[in-house]
């Protein structure tokens, strides 16, 4: 039995989004994986609201897809 750990920066989250939307990111965070190890603002940030999801599943998709978007043009992706 092994222990499975995922490694998540922002780079990685911008380029999912940019891939596959909000959705895909959602997947990457909530996939098969024991730990999330998150490096990067708005990795964190996206984490945070994933425990909104089971609450308001639309709000906080709305929310990440923002937060992931904002990134992006900052970053001039």
């Amino acid at each position: 039995m092994g222990f499975h750990k995922r490694y998540i920066n922002d780079d990685q989250v911008i380029g999912l989004y940019l891939d596959g939307g909000v959705d895909a990111v959602i997947d990457w965070y909530t996939g098969k994986v024991d730990a999330l190890i998150l490096s990067g603002k708005l990795s964190e940030e996206v984490g945070l609201l994933m425990n909104v999801l089971p609450f308001d599943r639309q709000g906080a998709k709305d929310k990440i897809s923002t937060k992931i978007h904002n990134a992006s043009i900052k970053k001039g992706s």
